[in-house]
């Protein structure tokens, strides 16, 4: 995380004063959503806001007509639609309920949906117990895409063409995975919903698709490959690997093997800390059941771990890491690196001797998650099922782990297969589990072309979503992983000055009780931190001033600076970052009035009929204009002032 403070003077040099504009969406801009976020900049003496949508540049069909004393608006009742053009402007609403200029028109554009060809279908089953949002799935099929929809299967947002498969997105609305485009260049990845990137791994570095995520200390977190020569085992593949020229005894050093590092980097790609599993892992460990050494012989390499997920745990300092070919989920301590425990099958099925809580039985898993309660979530493929009597059989698992020795199933969901009367849910490959705020669970599958079902505590599906993806010759889809979101726009936030006026023709603050009020809004469905920094030219509110606050969802917090006058007038300046949205970074500065009492012309802290002559005689061109000659605060000063003024005094 990041607090911007600079020096007072070049602030003054590079940032013009405060001028009412609009702000989102930009003129003329390409967008590839349908929530449509609109930001405009505060207008002095401005009580609230006139905003209208239309289908044409005279605003005669007009899709929305709305007031609001925000300065952001999101239009999301699905009255816009892919393929089209609209038109917005803002106008300011003032205290006596009169309409100002509009500030200006804009208009937008939006780009073509990316469904695919069959779209998603979506099925409610039981409205009420359906926890709200959007759903956003990452396709890691032939498409490459990400797309996000409502529940009833609306397309809302897509990445557009960036190739992007999303394989998380963290409480703050920050989306992580990896783009096509070029690569491996963007590997590894975060993007905004806007499709612009906010990081890149480092060039020439290729990051694993799985898994990448920012993690709390600002920094980035993937998986990259190791390689060390290993032995090739004995098996029914032995002849094969002989017939190339291998010794293929179980002990000869003579084979490539690679797993995934877990590797940290910072915001400008600099490697911070590195794991290898080589040095921590054994490598008499190794899956003799899925077919992997049979892949190897034809790859020319052997894929060792598979590893596909990891969760960094800040309470603990901690990483759950999942290795695919192993079966195995491992706790390491962080940084240290050490192995906490490792959870995985019994010894008898070669993939060590070592882990703890074998009764799961779980097998080539995906997405391990950690929940605020301690419990651990994971989806079971189940490939390996069949080891334990069962049919090809996969499993949405929750369970906690007790003395870092043993576990204790708390909640698991297996999933229709193929010998029942139900559409085949097995999923193979890819796979997650999203815990929902109301306890439900979002389970994403690729079984029968794709699906993502939502599941309650008491394993009562309440909405499916079928994903129509099917990849060449197969019948299973792409689908990496599925996330419930609460909106679109996490980036959505506003600041209001508190007596934002117009004075001597530019914008400025009068404090009329000695306190400079800024009021700071989160308009999105996800909590946020904000980084500030606050300061001015005169020193009135102990510059410089730099703090952390955090907003819950759709509220909102009121930061006071009170001052210490030591002159008439100052020069502020504050800006403001979200701390994971750093894109969205807002800048302000203006000048700062010490208190006035409205209607003291004279500025003799009275009120009396001698400022009702002086104001007189202003507006008549014999007297020279003062701080509090616009008694009603309308911009002019005029005989209705005089009228305020006089009213001031008989009351």
């Amino acid at each position: 995380m990041r607090i911007h403070i600079h020096i007072f003077a070049i602030i003054i040099c590079s940032i013009s004063l405060l001028k009412a504009d609009l702000l989102k969406p930009e003129s003329s801009q390409f967008i590839s959503y349908l929530h449509i976020l609109f930001e405009w900049e505060q207008e002095p003496n401005a009580n609230m806001y006139n905003i209208q949508v239309s289908t044409d540049d005279n605003f005669v069909n007009n899709i929305l007509d709305a007031n609001t004393s925000d300065l952001i608006y999101i239009f999301d009742d699905n009255q816009i639609n892919w393929n089209s053009t609209y038109f917005w402007r803002v106008r300011p609403i003032y205290e006596d309920n009169s309409y100002g200029e509009w500030i200006d028109t804009f208009l937008f554009r939006i780009r073509s949906s990316n469904m695919g060809q069959n779209g998603v279908e979506t099925y409610i089953l039981d409205d009420e117990l359906i926890y709200d949002g959007l759903t956003i799935m990452g396709d890691l099929s032939d498409d490459n895409r990400s797309i996000a929809f409502d529940k009833n299967g609306k397309e809302i947002w897509n990445d557009f063409n960036k190739n992007f498969i999303m394989n998380h997105i963290n409480q703050y609305g920050q989306i992580s995975g990896c783009s096509f485009n070029n690569f491996p260049e963007n590997t590894g990845a975060v993007i905004n919903y806007d499709n612009e990137y906010q990081w890149k791994g480092p060039e020439n570095v290729y990051i694993d698709v799985h898994e990448v995520k920012s993690i709390p200390n600002g920094n980035y977190m993937g998986f990259i490959q190791e390689y060390e020569e290993g032995p090739i085992p004995l098996g029914d593949w032995t002849n094969l690997y002989r017939g190339l020229g291998y010794e293929a005894d179980g002990e000869t050093i003579e084979y490539p093997w690679y797993g995934q590092a877990i590797v940290e980097w910072d915001e400008n790609g600099n490697e911070i800390w590195r794991w290898n599993p080589f040095d921590h892992f054994s490598m008499n460990d190794y899956d003799i059941y899925g077919g992997t050494w049979w892949n190897a012989y034809f790859e020319g390499q052997f894929d060792w771990m598979h590893s596909n997920a990891f969760y960094f745990d800040e309470n603990e300092s901690a990483i759950y890491f999942s290795s695919r070919h192993l079966s195995r989920v491992t706790k390491i301590d962080y940084p240290s690196g050490d192995i906490i425990w490792m959870i995985g099958m019994p010894s008898a099925y070669n993939t060590g001797n070592q882990n703890i809580c074998t009764d799961l039985g779980f097998t080539w898993q995906h997405n391990v998650n950690l929940l605020e309660n301690g419990n651990i979530t994971l989806f079971d493929n189940g490939n390996l099922s069949g080891l334990f009597g069962q049919d090809a059989t996969s499993r949405a698992l929750e369970f906690r782990v007790i003395d870092n020795s043993y576990c204790e199933m708390v909640w698991e969901y297996t999933l229709p297969h193929w010998d029942t009367e139900q559409w085949d849910l097995f999923g193979p490959w890819m796979g997650s589990v999203q815990t929902l705020s109301n306890g439900n669970k979002l389970i994403n599958t690729v079984g029968s072309g794709g699906h993502a079902l939502e599941v309650t505590v008491e394993q009562e599906l309440v909405w499916y979503a079928d994903y129509n993806i099917t990849e060449e010759d197969e019948d299973p889809g792409g689908n990496y992983r599925t996330f419930r979101i609460p909106s679109l726009h996490p980036n959505a936030y506003s600041v209001v000055f508190d007596n934002f006026n117009l004075i001597d023709s530019e914008p400025g603050i009068y404090l009329t009780d000695g306190n400079l009020k800024i009021l700071i809004k989160n308009g999105s469905g996800y909590k946020q931190i904000y980084n500030y920094t606050a300061g001015d030219a005169e020193g009135w509110f102990d510059n410089i001033l730099s703090e952390q606050i955090m907003i819950e969802p759709y509220s909102e917090i009121e930061l006071q600076f009170s001052a210490n006058y030591n002159s008439d007038m100052t020069n502020f300046y504050f800006e403001i970052e979200p701390v994971y949205h750093q894109y969205d970074a807002k800048n302000y500065i203006f000048n700062v009035y010490r208190n006035q009492i409205t209607g003291d012309i004279n500025s003799d802290n009275t009120v009396n009929v001698l400022d009702v002559v002086i104001l007189v005689s202003i507006i008549l061109g014999n007297g020279e204009e003062t701080l509090n000659s616009d008694v009603n605060l309308d911009g002019t000063i005029n005989v209705l002032d005089v009228v305020t003024l006089i009213n001031l005094i008989l009351s």
